[in-house]
């Protein structure tokens, strides 16, 4: 970040923050930038401009407005020449901790879902340095039960239901492709028979006739 005086400063990052307006609605300023030896937050009209926002200065006095056209700030014009805005900046609690319960959430989602149990045996052992006494929660992690919930099997192999060659088949169609076959096809539609695993695949749809006139009428799509 550069200043007038043609010196520099190191931005740590870019976020957003949450603030309570007048009427006590909350609103996000969003690419906030924040640096760190910085004593004194700049608001920059430019950066309002490109995102639409519109101003208008008179008398000592500055109104900004939102894309909607509707009031969002003013401020009189301070002795040093400066518009000095009051922003109430909202405090979001971010893996803070205001119990012991809480704190013991706290830690069982830092130790990705670990169990109070376990968490509590690497406290008592001293096994984690900072790592303080875990009581377990009367309420149980609704993530973590479905996270760690288990499922049945895939079975290997299906039960075949024919007992010969085009007694079943099996029909799927592919597509469509961005770029076409040398025939101007974007599909293709393949046909498995269940019985000896054969499959025949085609790019023309039109084929379906004269499948149907060679008697592939048990086919299952």
């Amino acid at each position: 970040m550069r200043f007038a005086d043609n010196s520099t400063i190191l931005v740590e990052g870019i976020n957003k923050i949450l603030i309570t307006r007048k009427e006590g609605k909350k609103a996000y300023m969003r690419d906030v930038l924040y640096v760190l030896y910085m004593k004194n937050n700049l608001l920059s009209l430019g950066q309002l401009l490109e995102k639409g926002y519109t101003m208008t200065m008179q008398q000592n006095l500055i109104e900004v407005y939102d894309p909607k056209h509707w009031l969002l700030l003013k401020a009189l014009l301070s002795k040093n020449r400066t518009f000095r805005i009051n922003l109430n900046a909202t405090a979001i609690k971010c893996m803070s901790a205001v119990n012991v319960e809480e704190e013991s959430w706290l830690w069982h989602y830092r130790f990705r879902h670990l169990t109070f149990k376990s968490l509590n045996m690497l406290s008592s052992k001293k096994m984690v340095y900072g790592l303080p006494s875990i009581h377990c929660p009367h309420m149980f992690c609704e993530g973590g039960v479905i996270g760690k919930q288990p499922r049945k099997m895939f079975k290997t192999a299906a039960p075949q239901r024919t007992k010969k060659p085009l007694g079943v088949v099996h029909s799927d169609v592919c597509g469509p492709f961005d770029v076409s076959s040398l025939e101007g096809n974007k599909y293709f539609l393949t046909f498995v028979d269940e019985f000896t695993k054969k499959i025949w695949p085609y790019s023309k749809l039109m084929v379906l006739e004269s499948l149907i006139q060679k008697n592939f009428m048990n086919i299952v799509l």
